[in-house]
């Protein structure tokens, strides 16, 4: 599924950066913050890193978050279980809220 982002890249790493911090997922943060690094770093990723977060779908997060982990790794014996699929589904679960409440403003905000 995917939902229209109306945001620029950095108004959309700036919502995720707060709302991964309200819910207090360090894990997915941490991830974020891996991501934004490489992008400054390689051009390449930089552009597929943009162009998941405006125009991507949870599977394409999930590609673009692979090199940072498996998303369909074997459980762990101790917690975390599945760390960086965690992290990873946090972050697409802060994005997708992101776009929702973009897409659906509550109707307070409607009438204004």
């Amino acid at each position: 599924m995917r939902l229209p982002n109306p945001y620029s890249l950095e108004e959309t790493l700036e919502k995720l950066r707060h709302r991964l911090a309200a819910a207090c997922n360090e894990d997915a943060l941490t991830l974020l913050e891996k991501a934004v690094t490489k992008a400054h770093d390689d051009e390449a990723y930089a552009k597929h890193f943009e162009e998941t977060l405006l125009q991507g779908s949870t599977i394409e997060i999930r590609e673009c978050l692979s090199c940072f982990g498996d998303y369909f790794e074997r459980s762990r014996d101790t917690p975390p279980y599945y760390p960086h699929h965690d992290a990873v589904n946090g972050i697409d679960g802060a994005l997708y809220a992101i776009l929702f409440d973009a897409a659906l403003p509550s109707t307070e905000q409607a009438h204004e």
